[in-house]
């Protein structure tokens, strides 16, 4: 399962029910994200941060269907993150079944929405002066997942990423 925490910008453009945040946090870290939505070029952007590991991920120019079937898009999304990043196809697959099951709740982590502010500033650094067209959103979530975040461990979220499942297998 996994539990996403999204801010009050996001909730207010979903048509999921939002849970109460405690009833999951007994869920492991590895499942839990916080999301949060920005405008860039007037288009919404969606930004999932992974509280384990700051793994994350920005969707860019999101329109309404795509809020309606949220849990696909993201679920689809991580997985082209993934593969991308060339993450371990047994560790997609492990990703793949704990996202069976979605749940959104408030947001609750306050280190991630601080880590999340800087992917924000990033993004918008990383966009700025470009049309919507010429934004290339597999070079930003790579640049992005190999950035360094000093709360993390392994000091970037593809490198924390990989050694959380390389240290949970021994």
């Amino acid at each position: 399962m996994f539990v996403i925490g999204a801010t009050k910008k996001l909730q207010d453009q979903l048509s999921y029910t939002i849970e109460d945040a405690e009833q999951y946090k007994e869920v492991p870290a590895i499942n839990q994200w916080t999301a949060n939505l920005i405008t860039l070029n007037r288009r919404k952007c969606l930004l999932l941060m992974n509280h384990q590991t700051g793994l994350n991920l920005t969707l860019f120019g999101l329109r309404k269907q795509q809020f309606d079937h949220l849990d696909s898009v993201i679920k689809g999304s991580l997985r082209q993150l993934l593969q991308t990043l060339e993450v371990d196809p047994e560790i997609i697959e492990k990703m793949e079944n704990e996202s069976n099951e979605i749940v959104y709740t408030k947001t609750s982590n306050r280190q991630i929405r601080g880590m999340m502010n800087e992917m924000k500033m990033m993004v918008e650094a990383k966009t700025e002066g470009q049309s919507f067209e010429d934004i290339d959103a597999v070079d930003i979530n790579v640049d992005l997942n190999n950035m360094v975040f000093s709360p993390l461990k392994h000091i970037s979220p593809i490198n924390t990423f990989v050694k959380f499942f390389e240290e949970s297998s021994t």
